[in-house]
């Protein structure tokens, strides 16, 4: 522009100018139109703008962690509101019943923690234990799926937890679990934070025992760094007795079984010969005389 304007003062001045000099001109006036033209399009990282608020994490970031001998962890996929970190952690899956294994883990603050699933503006909310929330989610996650929940009293270190087990595709067996962990005056408003826990895991050489080992034994393995952020609550003290002299701990050891008892053979009497055992059993014959020594019996009187 400032080119272009000199150019058209000097022609106003009555100046001549070189064609040769105008050509140059009009050339770096065109090579400044066209950078200019170009720096608008080059785009920059920080215009691309996503749909999604979700990242995806390092396997090792998990919020969760499995005991050995479990499905490996394929994916981990991360959000944060203002209220909580959730994520979901992708497990493999190598079943034919529709979904894939996965845990859903959320670490709530202490503050708004309304009871119904589901996100309002930027807040997750706590989801529901209640039989209708799980019912549905359970429908969700295993579509098709007749999921029976169990009735026994389960629990883990971190505290009671509750499950559903069925038969998928091809009749693999398949779990559901769910938990929160909660910590204060009240389960459903905790002043100390929460952990919504949900677990969906098929397999067709699992059994429902083995399923249950990993509601079982699964760490938490991550926290937040909010003052009095505890949901579950203070470890168990040791056992008082603990490391003290004059308190032995044994083991517990199963009972060896007995040892049967050998039976002692009895001597068993040699068999007589066969002639001699038929005559033992014979019966002795009726003498036609009598006997020596016996007095004798006279006959009955003839009628």
């Amino acid at each position: 522009m400032t080119i272009h304007w000199r150019m058209t003062i000097a022609a106003d001045a009555g100046l001549a100018v070189p064609s040769a000099r105008k050509a140059a001109l009009l050339w770096l006036i065109a090579s400044a139109l066209l950078v200019t033209g170009c720096g608008e399009q080059r785009l920059s990282e920080g215009e691309l703008s996503f749909s999604s608020r979700s990242i995806a994490v390092d396997p090792s970031r998990a919020l969760i962690v499995l005991p050995p001998g479990s499905p490996a962890v394929i994916g981990v996929t991360q959000r944060s509101y203002e209220n909580a970190i959730a994520q979901t952690i992708s497990l493999s899956t190598r079943g034919r019943t529709p979904g894939e294994n996965a845990i859903q883990v959320a670490f709530f603050t202490a503050a708004d923690l309304p009871d119904s699933a589901g996100v309002e503006g930027n807040l997750l909310k706590l989801p529901g234990i209640d039989d209708f929330s799980v019912a549905q989610d359970m429908e969700e996650r295993l579509p098709g799926v007749a999921m029976a929940p169990s009735a026994v009293f389960v629990q883990n270190k971190y505290g009671p937890f509750s499950y559903a087990f069925g038969r998928g595709a091809g009749g693999e067996a398949c779990l559901y679990a769910w938990q929160r962990i909660a910590d204060g005056d009240s389960v459903f408003r905790p002043k100390s934070g929460a952990v919504s826990v949900r677990m969906r895991i098929c397999d067709a050489k699992a059994t429902e025992a083995s399923l249950l080992r990993l509601a079982y034994e699964y760490s938490l393995n991550a926290s937040l760094r909010r003052s009095g952020w505890k949901p579950a609550g203070d470890a168990p003290a040791p056992a008082p007795e603990l490391g003290k002299a004059g308190a032995p701990i044994y083991p517990l050891l199963q009972a060896p079984e007995p040892i049967p008892s050998r039976r002692v053979a009895q001597r068993r009497p040699a068999r007589a010969p066969q002639a001699e055992a038929d005559r033992a059993r014979d019966p002795q014959p009726i003498p036609d005389r009598p006997l020596e020594g016996y007095p004798a019996v006279p006959p009955p009187p003839r009628p």
